[in-house]
């Protein structure tokens, strides 16, 4: 194995966000997941920790398999030394934390890595017309998720899927498709390289028609194998229309940041005694989906939609930040309360595990609006 090359500038961002975390026994996993294999002496300095305190995490990271040493081939002078490297287990450990330093801090490295085996799949957008602004978004994002996503078969019909996907994006609809796609009510034709064209949405028929590939592959694919907590990919479905987005995108991260901000202000409130009781649930989803209107980030047909996918994420971030540890009947008196979780299938459900307190094992990743 052989030690990281990273940059002067690098090195010291990522030095800094390691002196940020205040739980040691992460700070010594984000070093080594950043910065690569590290010697005891250069954790010791890089984590500004005592030496006993370095030990004590190293033993234990080691207990549970979340680091393990190993001989180290130094580039620059192509001498070994025994080293501390981070296990995939490790990974998956600093992963588990609210904050995702994983995706903000992605390696150089890791990212040169994963663009290469995008590789097949640039050829083939290629071949089939895809505008290189378009396959450029789609590699940005799906080199951020990484080993899950290449976990997939690689193959036509899973390009196809995530073309369709993005394609259908909820910020595609406004920078990418009405570029480069046309259809009329009668007649779809196929894209065109390299021309502008007015367009609109192309439904799953239409664009299973023009690219020859079988609905059903499109349905596991993009509908179900894609929508998951690991990809980071999102579906509202209604009616015949899909409409996507991810975590990494400007919508993802904005509506993620408002509902923990939300949450974060209720905990504040609550606790300095401005007010006693958690707002109301359908409210909080409402006046942040109107956020995200004003910030252009969707539009009137689509905000319905959008509060109720936003209503489950609100309360599984609660949820996940110990609110029905600290505030059990506050929070399952809103959940009681709501009227829009029963419009969806997921909010159904999620409603009826929480309030009798099973485990949550629907996919708050897809949203699926009930028919009236």
């Amino acid at each position: 194995m052989e030690s990281w090359n990273i940059s002067r500038k690098l090195k010291n961002e990522l030095l800094s966000k390691a002196q940020g975390i205040r739980d040691n026994s992460r700070r010594i996993l984000f070093i080594l997941r950043n910065l690569g294999p590290q010697r005891f002496s250069n954790l010791l300095k890089y984590s500004n920790l005592s030496r006993s305190t370095v030990s004590k995490y190293l033993d234990l990271h080691q207990e549970n398999s979340y680091i393990e040493q190993k001989l180290i081939t130094d580039k620059s002078t192509n001498k070994q030394y025994r080293g501390y490297i981070i296990t995939e287990k490790g990974i998956e450990k600093l992963g588990e934390e609210p904050l995702k330093l994983k995706d903000e801090l992605f390696m150089i490295n890791e990212l040169k890595k994963n663009v290469k085996e995008l590789e097949n799949l640039i050829v083939f957008y290629k071949e089939i017309g895809v505008d290189e602004s378009f396959i450029f978004h789609i590699i940005r994002i799906v080199s951020k998720i990484g080993d899950n996503f290449f976990k997939i078969q690689q193959d036509r019909d899973l390009y196809l899927a995530l073309f369709y996907v993005f394609y259908n994006s909820i910020l595609g609809q406004g920078a990418f498709a009405k570029k480069y796609w046309r259809f009329d009510e009668t007649k779809v034709e196929p894209p065109e390289s390299n021309q502008d064209f007015p367009g609109y949405k192309l439904n799953l028929d239409q664009f299973c028609e023009i690219y020859k590939i079988a609905p059903e592959a499109i349905n596991y694919l993009a509908r179900l194998k894609l929508m998951t907590n690991e990809l980071g990919f999102f579906l509202i479905k209604r009616e015949n229309d899909d409409f996507f987005f991810h975590e990494e995108d400007l919508l993802g991260t904005t509506t993620l940041r408002l509902i923990k901000d939300r949450l974060i202000e209720e905990i504040i409130y609550i606790e300095s005694g401005f007010h006693t009781e958690l707002y109301e649930l359908d409210t909080m989803a409402n006046e942040i989906a109107n956020q995200l209107k004003e910030m252009g980030l969707i539009w009137d047909a689509i905000q319905e939609p959008f509060e109720l996918l936003i209503l489950n994420l609100i309360i599984s971030n609660a949820i996940n930040m110990g609110f029905l540890e600290t505030d059990r009947e506050k929070l399952l008196e809103r959940i009681s309360e709501s009227k829009k979780l029963s419009k969806s299938v997921e909010g159904r459900k999620l409603k009826k595990s929480v309030l009798e307190g099973l485990k949550i094992e629907n996919n708050l990743n897809m949203l699926t609006i009930i028919k009236n």
